[in-house]
């Protein structure tokens, strides 16, 4: 059933993370009471998003799976959709009901901290990006929203940026669960492939087909990679206690709804097509059944609260991955209940646990102890929530456990397995008891710790969040069962199962073995609580050497030593580097052409036959000549500014050879890229010492006539085969070409431009240019942080950046006061250019030019002002320069291409404005979503231009430049 609807909580929830950065931009929170009212408006974007959630249990529960598609890449039949069913629905409800809670804590939580904005976006971020993942109906979808939690988890953990274990924790963290995306990723594509689809209805529809593969070993491998390194399931568990740096709102989200559930999800979503085989039984049960008895050990040797509860996630992750392991209608009954209960105990413990933390100063056991005087309300909720963590009844806690114990104890399960599962549910049910009551107790009873004297209760509001859902703990236990969450659980298990599954809510089922197991599990626990004192110090005593955490930080010892390793050839002199470069290229080249170097030479020489046809053969020979004279003047002239010359002579030589061809096009950019290849060229040798230079060219001078001609011989080789290659590949290949003519009948019709070469550009590779952008983009942003940094570690001037004077004499570059009449000609060139670049942008679709151009002609106008009049004045001139131009044009970039999404269907598709509005236009111009891209690419280029021309122009000292010069 399609229901356009399920996009809406995605798109509430993603608006509130803007405006929180909007928010925090406009430095609107100086106050607790603002940031308290910040958390509140926000919270209501997952609160109307469970809301909207909640109307569609009705659906669900009879029977209709809902789904919401936009074309996305048609040309791969691959949509953006949304899947809604039991289970992802079941899910989703946890996502935005606990997140909603989540959001006004936090509000309370940092109600002292100024950045508390950028925590509110980064966890709005993280539950929309959770959001997508369980409602994914498209597994490149659910990959993107996979990868998506593993950034933002990682923005989360490392929102206390300066403290190192924060820093260490999220690195961890992402690591681990980054190696399991890229697993991900290749398993998914391995099941489209097999299954020809990558809609996860029809993948669902799919099982007989990829189980019988002979790929199944491999793709069910890759996908269980991914879920255990995400849901911190053994031995890849090590990343989710470390993860405890994250702020107390962000690791009761992360441990209860969200992240850590992730790989749980995945495995129960493709059960019905996976599973049900022997490999599947014994994976995710043996893994489930070490991971559910290991973090119950470990959980009890904790002395910090969060640590204690992160263990205790481990270990319920674990029996829910264990449950998945199993074919049988109960285990996905245990695993539903548990999902549930899990999600509810454990949100309300963490919020328990920030709280006392907040309000007391600590988190450690040792320091804690008779605070129920002081926090009453907030000991009743850790009881509530602690009763049910330990599996007690009436709490919901006590079904979830009577239902894997019912679980083990099937009678589908051989003997000895069911023996197996069985004691170790047990061993771990009595652990958890254990720790609930060393949580409980050891935190608002006994004797008073250092930590009672500061301690008061929190605010009661910000208490509502951990109320909530310990109080649903004891109600869905307590009260009549819930018809309607009962049906949903049913539906959410026989999904996942891949048939009917029957749930019921009754805590009572009779005196049968998970009673009697589930008896001993409590006597066993009273008793490990009892002497926890004794068995704490044993465990702190007993193998602390079998430590996971070693062996990771030896891996990562490992991998720098082998980086090291092959590093070693880096010395610090980029001919060594450029050598090895060509000199790999070069071997690359005969290795794969198999000693067959020679035959392709001769083949390439009877294919290529020269001809003299007139007075254009002889302007490309001059043209050929002046290039390779000139560049052989850049390697032999001794002054550097004569060799930069040299070389922009070379590259402009080659411009006029794409004119003749004729390449109008291709020849504009490669005039405008090498004049401004110069012009960035100059400025950075200005910047270089001369005395470093001249040791540098002696140093050149000195070297032997073996280095000469051995750097000759590397050069001479390396043309030879570039020359060979390309020769070989204009010559073997068909000459009609297959593209060409699509291209040039639909340029037109589609795109309504006359020049081809724009319309691929912006049109038919609209992608391929935004990406290439985006690189042009990053790399001028690259060099202004490399060069700054590295200016900042010299102490050179060019780190700061100093206040502007409106009053400053046109002193140029380097320091020389410069005439009137260059001052005039710097004073129009910019405007000129301005026009020149929208002249290009408005009419690059009929005739030669585009976007890039104009953006380099107006940047070549910016580095002529910053030579004429210097960095100071070029910055008091055209104060516009610091707007966040590179911003401008990704986000107008993105604006043109949504646009075609919204009218058309497809991303980044031709929108012809003008036509839409009726406006009556200039004669070859379209107000389109191609002008706009032209404009965003200019913007772009524009932008990383000055952040090259800025930090090459900048002076090492403005006043004593201009003193210098006097």
């Amino acid at each position: 059933m399609q229901d356009s609807t399920l996009f809406l909580p995605f798109v509430f929830i993603f608006l509130a993370a803007l405006i929180a950065v909007g928010v925090g931009q406009t430095n609107l929170l100086k106050a607790g009471n603002g940031r308290f009212s910040l958390a509140w408006l926000l919270a209501v974007a997952p609160f109307t998003s469970f809301v909207l959630l909640l109307q569609k249990v009705s659906l669900i529960n009879g029977g209709e799976t809902l789904i919401a598609s936009l074309t996305w890449l048609p040309s791969l039949n691959i949509n953006f959709s949304f899947y809604l069913d039991g289970l992802s629905l079941l899910f989703a409800l946890l996502i935005t009901g606990i997140g909603t809670l989540i959001i006004v804590y936090a509000g309370y939580y940092f109600q002292n901290e100024p950045s508390a904005w950028r925590f509110l976006s980064y966890l709005l971020l993280f539950m929309g990006a959770m959001l997508g993942l369980v409602m994914a109906g498209d597994i490149i979808a659910l990959f993107l929203f996979w990868e998506g939690t593993s950034i933002t988890s990682f923005l989360l953990v490392a929102y206390k940026y300066n403290y190192p274990e924060a820093r260490q924790g999220a690195f961890k963290a992402l690591l681990i669960t980054g190696g399991g995306g890229i697993a991900l990723l290749f398993g998914l594509l391995i099941v489209a492939n097999v299954s020809g689809q990558t809609s996860l209805a029809e993948i669902l529809a799919s099982g007989e087909l990829l189980r019988e593969s002979g790929l199944y070993p491999l793709m069910l491998g890759l996908l269980a990679l991914a879920a255990v390194t995400k849901s911190a399931q053994w031995p890849f568990h090590i990343w989710l206690p470390r993860a405890m740096s994250a702020p107390t709102p962000a690791s009761a989200y992360l441990h209860s709804a969200t992240m850590v559930k992730g790989g749980i999800y995945l495995m129960a979503r493709l059960n019905p097509v996976l599973g049900e085989t022997e490999l599947w039984f014994w994976l995710f049960s043996i893994i489930g059944l070490i991971t559910m008895v290991l973090g119950a050990y470990l959980g009890l040797k904790q002395n910090d609260l969060k640590a204690l509860l992160a263990y205790s996630t481990i270990s319920q992750l674990g029996v829910l991955m264990m449950l998945i392991g199993q074919d049988t209608d109960i285990a996905f009954k245990a695993l539903v209940v548990g999902v549930l209960a899990h999600a509810l105990y454990k949100s309300a413990l963490f919020l328990v646990a920030g709280t006392v933390d907040l309000e007391s100063g600590t988190r450690d056991l040792r320091l804690l102890g008779g605070l129920r005087e002081k926090m009453a309300i907030t000991a009743v909720i850790a009881i509530i929530a602690g009763l049910s963590m330990a599996g007690l009844p009436p709490m919901f806690g006590f079904l979830a456990k009577e239902t894997l114990l019912a679980t083990a104890v099937h009678p589908s399960l051989p003997t000895f397995i069911s023996w197996v599962l069985a004691a170790g549910s047990v061993v771990a049910g009595s652990l958890m008891l254990a720790q609930a009551g060393l949580l409980v107790v050891g935190t608002f009873w006994g004797k008073p710790g250092e930590a009672v004297s500061k301690a008061h209760e929190a605010p009661k509001l910000m208490l509502l969040a951990p109320a909530i859902p310990a109080v649903l703990s004891l109600a869905i236990g307590l009260l009549p069962e819930p018809e309607i969450l009962a049906t949903l659980l049913a539906k959410a298990a026989g999904t996942a199962f891949g048939g009917e599954v029957k749930v019921s809510l009754a805590l009572w089922t009779g005196l049968n073995v998970p009673l009697l197991l589930s008896t001993i599990a409590i006597s066993l626990g009273v008793g490990i609580f009892y002497f926890r004192h004794a068995i704490r110090q044993w465990q702190d005593s007993f193998a602390p050497q079998l430590d996971l955490n070693r062996s990771f930080a030896a891996t990562l010892h490992g991998i720098d030593w082998l980086a090291n390793q092959v590093t070693r050839l880096q010395n610090g002199r980029l001919r060594f580097y450029l050598s090895v470069i060509i000199v790999g290229m070069v071997g690359l080249v005969l290795l794969f052409t198999q000693g067959q170097f020679s035959q392709l030479l001769l083949t390439v020489q009877d294919d290529v036959h020269f001809s003299w046809t007139g007075s254009q053969d002889f302007l490309r020979l001059v043209a050929i000549l002046v290039a390779v004279g000139a560049a052989i003047a850049s390697v032999l002239l001794k002054r550097d500014f004569a060799a930069i010359v040299a070389l922009g002579a070379s590259g402009l030589s080659i411009a006029v050879l794409m004119v003749l061809e004729p390449a109008p096009d291709v020849a504009l950019v490669q005039v405008v890229v090498d004049i401004l290849s110069v012009v960035i060229l100059v400025l950075a040798l200005r910047l270089l010492p001369r005395k470093e230079r001249q040791n540098a060219l002696a140093l050149n001078l000195a070297s032997g006539t073996g280095e000469r001609i051995r750097n000759i011989f590397i050069a001479a080789s390396s043309g030879l085969v570039v020359t060979v290659i390309t020769l070989f590949a204009l010559t073997s290949r068909e000459r009609e070409s297959i593209i060409t003519p699509f291209f040039m009948d639909n340029a037109k019709p589609l795109t309504a431009a006359k020049d081809v070469v724009g319309a691929i550009i912006v049109d038919f590779r609209a992608l391929d240019t935004m990406i290439e952008i985006a690189v042009f983009s990053m790399a001028g942003l690259g060099m202004f942080t490399l060069l700054r940094q590295a200016a900042q570690i010299v102490g050179d001037k060019m780190g700061e950046e100093r206040p502007l004077s409106s009053n400053l004499p046109s002193f140029g570059i380097f320091g020389y006061r410069t005439s009137v009449f260059v001052q005039t000609l710097a004073r129009i060139s910019l405007p000129l250019a301005i026009v020149v670049g929208a002249t290009h942008m408005m009419y690059g679709h009929d005739q030669p030019g585009d976007g890039f151009t104009a953006g380099v002609i107006i940047s070549l106008a910016i580095a002529f002002a910053y030579v004429v009049f210097g960095y100071a004045e070029t910055r008091e001139r055209y104060k516009w320069l610091s707007t966040p131009l590179i911003a401008s044009g990704i986000f107008l970039l993105l604006l043109a291409g949504g646009s075609g999404w919204l009218i058309n269907g497809t991303f980044l598709s031709t929108v012809d404005y003008g036509a839409m509005l009726n406006l009556p236009l200039p004669t070859g111009f379209n107000l389109s979503s191609s002008f706009l891209f032209e404009v965003a690419i200019c913007l772009s280029v524009l932008g990383s231009v000055f952040f090259m021309l800025n930090t090459l122009g900048h002076p090492e000292g403005l006043g004593q430049t201009v003193e210098n010069s006097r």
